[in-house]
């Protein structure tokens, strides 16, 4: 787990602040940082997020523009989200072609709370589908807007996880899904 502090360049919330339903520490961290980037903002800018300054993260998290009409398209993926779908880079792809046609509907209208509802969006449970092994875990949707008042133009993800080998159990098989709009996050 990562050191929250102040000294990396990444301040914790603020006491009393909310995290949302948020447990990994990780997970908390990311909000923190982009909570950070508002500036009195409902949301920041995707030119607000700086890869450098969350290196800690890299290769668990994702950046995508959001185009009406075109969906969600990956900016940047690290190597663990790239890997647990199976791919070696998903710079430039289409959230279409990375996940398969009879789960894309969950999988979009999740991400589609982020830009319809202004939202931030926390998940946990069954995060992708997987045959043999599947991963479990949380994670963090993060909406971004070119301009302060502005519609969401992309998301800043991450996913933590840990593999499940065999029958997932019924009780996390549909994942957790809660959305908190901008307006309501101090």
């Amino acid at each position: 787990m990562h050191d929250c502090s102040p000294e990396q360049g990444v301040p914790p919330a603020p006491a009393g602040q909310p995290d949302g339903p948020l447990e990994d520490l990780d997970l908390k961290r990311l909000y923190a940082y982009w909570r950070s980037k508002r500036q009195g903002r409902p949301m920041p800018a995707k030119q607000d997020i700086d890869p450098v300054e969350i290196a800690w993260a890299l290769s668990r998290i994702f950046l995508t523009d959001y185009r009406p009409g075109e969906g969600f398209v990956y900016r940047l993926a690290g190597a663990d989200i790239a890997k647990m779908v199976g791919r070696s880079n998903l710079k430039g792809m289409n959230l279409r072609d990375v996940v398969s046609p009879e789960r894309l509907s969950m999988v979009e209208g999740s991400w589609m709370r982020v830009v319809e509802q202004r939202a931030v969006v926390f998940m946990s449970g069954m995060i992708y589908y997987g045959v043999e092994r599947t991963p479990v875990g949380e994670r963090l949707l993060l909406p971004l807007a070119d301009k302060a008042e502005g519609p969401v133009t992309g998301l800043l993800g991450m996913t933590v996880y840990r593999w499940i080998d065999g029958k997932v159990p019924e009780a996390i098989k549909t994942p957790r899904i809660e959305a908190i709009p901008v307006s309501e996050i101090p």
